[in-house]
Parts: C-alpha cells; sequence; structure tokens
C-alpha cells in the first residue's frame, strides 16, 4: 500500500513537471510571429505605478526597502513603461528584437547604451535603476524594441517626459494631498480631466491591489508620440477606453509598508 502510494505521488509530480513544460511550450508556439515584428504598432501606453502600493507586495526588491518620505517615489507616480501596442496581439506584442523569450532575470539582458543625463534623469522616475535591478532592460527588450522611433536612450527620454508632465499637471500633488487616505475614484477622473483635459479619464485604467490601493495607472496614447507634442495633446489623440479596477474608491498608500 506505501509503495502503490509513493509510486502515485512521484507519477503525479512527474505529470505536473510534463504539463508545465508542455504548457509552457504552448505558449511560446501560440504566440503569433507578426506580434514579434517591429514597427507594427497602433497605440501606446503608458504603465506608471503608485510605487508605495507596488512595494506592498514586492518587499523583497531593493528599490522596496526605500522608505524617505522625502524621495521622489513617495509623492510621484514611477515609470512602468512605455508599451507599443497592436491590437491584434493583445498582451503578446513584444519581443521584437534580439530576444524572442523573456530571460530569467532582468538583469541577464545585455546592458543598454543611454546617456549619463538619460539614467540621471531615469533613476529618479524609475527606482529600480537607481538601485541596479534592471528593470530597464526588461521594458527595452520586451518593448522598446518594438518600435523604431527610438533608440534606448530616446525611448527613456521620452517616457521621463510623458511620466513628469503626468505628475506636474496636478495629479501627483492630488496623490501628495491624499497620502493615507481613501478617495472617490470619480475626485482622482476630475484631477485627471482638470489636469489633462476633457474626457482625459475615459483615456486611462487604473488597478488596485486586494487591499484597494490604486497601484497602476494605464495612460492610452496615439501611435506617433512627438518630443514636441505635451502629453496632455496626445492624450486627446489617443482612442477612447476605459477600465476600472478599483470600484468607487481607493487608498493613497504612504511610503514604507503597512501592518
Amino acid at each position: 500500500m506505501q509503495k502503490n502510494r509513493v509510486y502515485f505521488i512521484v507519477s503525479l509530480l512527474a505529470f505536473s513537471c510534463v504539463s508545465h513544460q508542455a504548457l509552457a511550450r504552448r505558449y511560446y508556439q501560440a504566440v503569433d510571429p507578426s506580434c514579434q515584428l517591429p514597427n507594427k504598432e497602433d497605440s501606446y501606453k503608458l504603465a506608471v505605478s503608485w510605487q508605495p502600493a507596488f512595494c506592498e507586495s514586492h518587499r523583497g526588491k531593493p528599490e522596496c526597502k526605500i522608505t524617505d518620505s522625502s524621495v521622489y517615489q513617495a509623492s510621484h507616480f514611477t515609470l512602468h513603461g512605455l508599451w507599443p501596442n497592436k491590437r491584434e496581439c493583445g498582451v503578446d506584442y513584444g519581443l521584437c528584437g534580439q530576444y524572442k523569450k523573456p530571460v530569467q532575470s532582468f538583469c541577464d539582458y545585455a546592458p543598454m547604451q543611454m546617456t549619463a543625463e538619460t539614467v540621471k534623469n531615469l533613476s529618479e522616475i524609475m527606482p529600480s535603476v537607481a538601485v541596479g535591478t534592471c528593470l530597464e532592460r526588461h521594458e527595452w527588450y520586451k518593448h522598446g524594441t518594438c518600435q523604431t522611433d527610438w533608440d534606448a536612450d530616446g525611448y527613456f527620454a521620452t517616457a521621463t517626459r510623458l511620466v513628469k508632465e503626468f505628475n506636474e499637471t496636478g495629479i501627483a500633488e492630488f496623490m501628495k494631498q491624499n497620502t493615507g487616505k481613501t478617495v472617490a475614484t470619480i475626485e482622482f477622473f476630475k484631477t485627471v480631466d482638470n489636469s489633462l483635459g476633457k474626457n482625459a479619464s475615459k483615456r486611462l485604467s487604473l488597478g488596485c491591489d486586494k487591499q484597494g490601493n490604486l497601484v497602476d495607472v494605464f495612460v492610452n496614447l496615439p501611435k506617433q508620440i512627438p518630443n514636441n507634442v505635451a502629453l496632455a495633446m496626445l492624450i486627446q489623440q489617443a482612442p477612447e477606453s476605459f477600465t476600472n479596477r478599483c470600484g468607487d474608491s481607493f487608498h493613497v498608500d504612504a511610503i514604507g509598508y503597512e501592518r
């Protein structure tokens, strides 16, 4: 009886391993090759994060050990990424360069060439850059390689500009004034519309965690992002689509960990 039980467990584990490998193979085989071709995007999304809330579920990351309330990420949205989109591919549009599959660790991707000024500015709005956990490499090879308007330096310089404009229009001030509080989602939408133009809130998506903390904001942008066109104007040129995964209200998490 004991022998049969051991055999059953070993067989189950072997089946699980094989099944996992088979699913992984099917995942990679299922990606249409056209979804890994550059310069096929039809729009962009600017993905920004509220770092204090992100860190509640990523406490082991070095950038999440920063709890100084005076740092940029304590009172401003940070850059997650600037994502070219191809409608037909959905979330599978990516990895259009030398890497066709994700690597095990972000720092396993090759470094990119960027000027000292770009790296300095990026280190402020993307905390992982300052501590060397290489999110910028992942974002470049997964998303940045799917566009051909910029090299890595220009891509991150553009993303930095857009994030700073998003914060400086008054949206970061709204979050700062409400840090530690629960706010009505509609009040955030009003701030977005006042800051970025009529119906700008209809061109974004919100994501919250299980505790009701706002974690992510995804902003719709058009296919072309000229350097001399302000974020508010770009948003007005973007297609309308809206998702609210926060409900009627959300909490603005303060830097440091909730108990």
